[in-house]
């Protein structure tokens, strides 16, 4: 391994030290209540330093958003290139690994549904917005593609189809992840979740492949 390659890994493993650390400072006390400095000083970095690998703090919070992406795509990819369809073990599994996912890397799906619709608070730079959109057009190409191997080629609106299954699939996901970590301890205990997936899984199992969103 040469020089710039060495130096080029060492960049990148220090550039994930920092995204986790921050990962970790956020989620104990909220991404408002956490500066630069909080961030520098918990990877034993200047601040100098730190600003050599992001701009700012809405930087790194994009860089995680980014992972968590990644993430997420990489669970599809794992779970939807099968050729059958899923069973109950495969969903309750997909289910809980999505869940952990959403606990570490919220601020990707809190991305998706805020600044892309123009109401978040995070500057994301040209870079890290085409990353976000590029790696969830991928995840969404892997769920269409698992619906439409279930629906009759002859039929025309195959891939409108298959699109909205993705959506209401990634919707009752997306509902019920925040629903049980808000309530988790507090209103749910670890049994009553495990009851809950499997309850879900059971729903997804039984998915019809003709959900629509046309009339």
């Amino acid at each position: 391994m040469g020089i710039s390659e060495r130096k080029e890994r060492e960049k990148k493993q220090r550039k994930e030290m920092i995204l986790e650390a921050a990962r970790n400072i956020f989620q104990e006390r909220g991404f408002l209540n956490v500066t630069i400095s909080d961030i520098a000083e918990s990877v034993e970095l200047s601040i100098g330093t730190l600003y050599l690998y992001f701009k700012n703090k809405d930087d790194i919070y994009a860089g995680l958003a980014c992972l968590g992406s990644q993430k997420f795509d990489e669970l599809l990819d794992e779970a939807l290139h099968r050729k059958k369809k899923l069973g109950h073990k495969e969903l309750v599994s997909l289910i809980e690994k999505f869940m952990r996912i959403y606990a570490d890397y919220g601020c990707y799906f809190d991305v998706l549904m805020l600044n892309f619709k123009g109401k978040g608070s995070i500057n994301l730079s040209d870079g890290y917005a085409n990353t976000l959109r590029e790696i969830t057009q991928s995840s969404l190409a892997k769920s269409v593609s698992y619906f439409s191997r279930r629906i009759p080629k002859n039929r025309a609106d195959r891939t409108e189809i298959a699109r909205s299954a993705t959506f209401v699939i990634w919707a009752l996901l997306l509902g019920l992840t925040q629903v049980l970590n808000v309530g988790r301890t507090e209103i749910f205990s670890e049994d009553d979740v495990q009851r809950v997936i499997k309850k879900a899984a059971r729903l997804f199992e039984n998915v019809p492949p003709e959900i629509s969103l046309g009339e």
